[in-house]
């Protein structure tokens, strides 16, 4: 398959419903509903995404301290505290998921692949679909975000799978700078849209928790001509912010709010981001699944050395 935004973005859906009638679903189910202790999660890139998702769903579901971390502090934290790892990764053997690994936990791996591990359980998704040929991971982010939701909804997926559908967007740009509000209820959208327009150069994200902007984060607003973006769960809190940023920003670009339950929220917050980086992106003329990336990955990205 071509690298194509558009192609992706079209086939999104298919490739979540296809992967979750290919995986075993209730072995999955099985296994992570014996995480009864405190449990790490880790992941680098669009894999970070479906971490940050993983912890909240075992935090809310099982009612355990679950913590999603950068591979790199397993390394400088005291990990004792904790009993499991969950390691998300597409590919399964990238060096992030060797430094999660390194430590006396028990290990799972949420992973397209699975390898020969006695040590290891491999909580394998699997897709029919040709692989996807991208830059930016959305399907790879979102088929393993969606067996988590599995998880979450004891697979009752009607809700999910109506999540997945275009979000459509109408501003200007006028901007590079983006000051994006979310916070902890929203951690997995805010993650993806901060990382995707990093990792693609379309923009300058700014992430701020909604509630810390109000003890000194104010400046950017009236020193920079940003392009703010809201995610807004209509509470009392939201309505007075958004009141008051329209004095100091042109333009506030609000992802709403959908559902009462937080995760689900966050699960459609982080479909309608997607949509929000493709249209940013086609205004710009960038491909998401092409991107014209600095040639310093190809030294960084294999580096297996001392971190």
């Amino acid at each position: 398959m071509e690298k194509n935004m558009q192609v992706n973005f079209d086939f999104l859906k298919e490739r979540v419903v296809n992967s979750l009638d290919n995986t075993d679903l209730e072995f999955i189910r099985n296994e992570l509903s014996k995480l009864s202790e405190p449990t790490l999660f880790s992941g680098v890139g669009g894999s970070s995404v479906v971490s940050e998702f993983g912890a909240k769903v075992i935090n809310a579901k099982n009612g355990i301290v679950s913590v999603n971390s950068e591979p790199r502090d397993f390394l400088y934290r005291n990990n004792s505290a904790f009993r499991n790892v969950v390691a998300c990764s597409y590919s399964g053997n990238n060096y992030g998921v060797e430094l999660s690994f390194l430590k006396n936990l028990r290990k799972y791996l949420l992973s397209n692949n699975s390898f020969d591990d006695n040590d290891i359980t491999y909580l394998k998704y699997s897709t029919t679909i040709d692989k996807e040929r991208s830059f930016i991971s959305l399907g790879a982010t979102l088929i393993p975000t969606s067996i988590l939701m599995d998880y979450y909804l004891n697979g009752k997926n009607s809700l999910m799978l109506d999540c997945i559908e275009e979000t459509s967007f109408d501003f200007d740009l006028g901007s590079d700078v983006y000051e994006i509000f979310s916070g902890y209820d929203t951690s997995t959208a805010s993650k993806y849209l901060e990382s995707t327009m990093v990792e693609s150069g379309i923009g300058i994200p700014i992430v701020h928790d909604k509630y810390s902007y109000c003890h000194g984060r104010s400046p950017l607003g009236i020193n920079y001509n940003a392009i703010a973006i809201y995610y807004n769960r209509n509470t009392e809190f939201d309505r007075m912010m958004l009141e008051e940023l329209k004095k100091y920003y042109s333009r506030i670009i609000t992802i709403d709010s959908k559902y009462e339950d937080q995760i689900l929220d966050d699960y459609q917050m982080l479909i309608q981001s997607m949509y929000l980086t493709k249209y940013i992106a086609e205004k710009k003329n960038v491909d998401l699944s092409d991107v014209k990336y600095c040639q310093i990955v190809k030294k960084l990205y294999k580096y297996k050395g001392e971190i």
